[in-house]
């Protein structure tokens, strides 16, 4: 099974370099797809300086913002003949059996997610929950976005999509919307590896900072674009 990890990375020179050497150290063999998302602050020609961190990178010279950028890293690894692909950010890192972990796991589940460790802030872990249903939804995402999926279930619910975002912002919770793609496509079979072999930074310029200024108006653009999880939500506890 071919491998991408995909990369949307936007001013993220102070880290970047950390997230490869993981990926390039990690014990099942993978490789990098990067979206640079017009980035100003040197990352650019620092990664076309070194051509042999991954495997492919395209610049937009516009901002794209979150969602837009991770399809575009995506359709560079399905586009090179990956068979799955792993979401990471460019500031954060992996544990170094990550990808084995997730690519044994995958053999058996239509997609594959695993505890994540937060560094810095609280040092928190973000626990995916196993047997939940759509109307868990209707609440708060019970899963991370940092998965790996196989090629298929990318393709079949398009990747984020880019409806639900607030005007005027980045991305806020756009894989909370995907998720809801994801089961009512019916890719319901998936695992939790349930330990972290994820690590997420906390640090004054991640792009998750702004979501709680944009938060009620992006669960709006959701909840009107999936009413019917919200009342499937309702039924359950009126019940």
């Amino acid at each position: 099974m071919r491998v991408g990890i995909a990369v949307p990375a936007r001013n993220a020179l102070p880290w970047i370099e950390t997230l490869l050497t993981t990926v390039n150290a990690q014990t099942y063999p993978c490789a990098a797809y990067i979206v640079d998302d017009a980035s100003d602050d040197g990352m650019t020609q620092f990664l076309r300086d070194r051509p042999g961190w991954y495997r492919d990178m395209e610049r937009s010279e516009q901002r794209l913002g979150w969602p837009r950028a991770l399809n575009a890293a995506a359709e560079l690894a399905f586009g090179d003949g990956c068979d799955a692909v792993f979401v990471a950010a460019a500031d954060d890192f992996l544990r170094l059996d990550c990808i084995e972990q997730c690519v044994r796991a995958l053999q058996r589940h239509d997609w594959v997610v695993p505890y994540s460790q937060q560094i810095g802030g609280e040092n928190v872990v973000q626990a995916s929950q196993e047997h939940i249903t759509l109307a868990d939804f209707a609440v708060w995402p019970p899963l991370t976005d940092k998965a790996m999926f196989r090629r298929e279930v990318w393709e079949s619910v398009g990747g984020y999509s880019t409806d639900v975002m607030v005007p005027g912002s980045w991305g806020a919770a756009e894989d909370w919307e995907f998720w809801i793609k994801v089961w009512k496509a019916g890719y319901t079979d998936y695992a939790v590896i349930k330990e972290p072999l994820y690590y997420y930074r906390m640090h004054e310029q991640q792009l998750g900072l702004e979501r709680a200024a944009i938060h009620d108006e992006t669960v709006a653009l959701i909840r009107a674009k999936h009413l019917d999880v919200w009342a499937l939500h309702a039924e359950r506890t009126n019940q």
